[in-house]
């Protein structure tokens, strides 16, 4: 039997297709979350050398899946931010937002395969219907 090596390239592509998958297979927000009007996430990534990857927000509606991972803005780690318990948590009791610091869990494609170890900063907003049909 002939053992083929999978490139790095090959393992980005691997946990991106696995991320899609999920997010095809999860709820709409609107199922998960019936109360929820919007939720804006915003991230942002300090790092202390080199240029720091641009901030990103995400807003989302009721048709949207209720997927909160994000993928990793190196384009050479095959990581990401995994944000679904926290976005979960924030909008099965109904607060407002919450915010934190995440790791991302991938590595550096390169010789090394080094951890990446970008942080982001996550900031996370909802949005709820009232009773009476209007936002709080």
């Amino acid at each position: 039997m002939r053992l083929v090596a999978r490139s790095g390239q090959s393992l980005i592509e691997q946990r991106r297709e696995q991320s899609r998958r999920k997010r095809a297979a999860a709820g709409t927000l609107g199922n998960e979350f019936p109360t929820v009007e919007r939720v804006r996430i915003e991230l942002s990534f300090p790092v202390t050398t080199g240029p720091a990857p641009a901030a990103q927000a995400h807003v989302m509606y009721p048709p949207a899946p209720a997927y909160f991972e994000f993928a990793c803005p190196y384009g050479d780690c095959d990581g990401g931010f995994d944000l679904n318990e926290i976005a979960s948590s924030i909008m099965t009791s109904s607060t407002l937002h919450a915010q934190g610091t995440v790791q991302c869990s991938g590595s550096r494609i390169g010789m090394s395969r080094l951890p990446c170890n970008l942080q982001a900063h996550y900031r996370i907003a909802a949005e709820y219907e009232s009773k009476t049909g209007s936002k709080k």
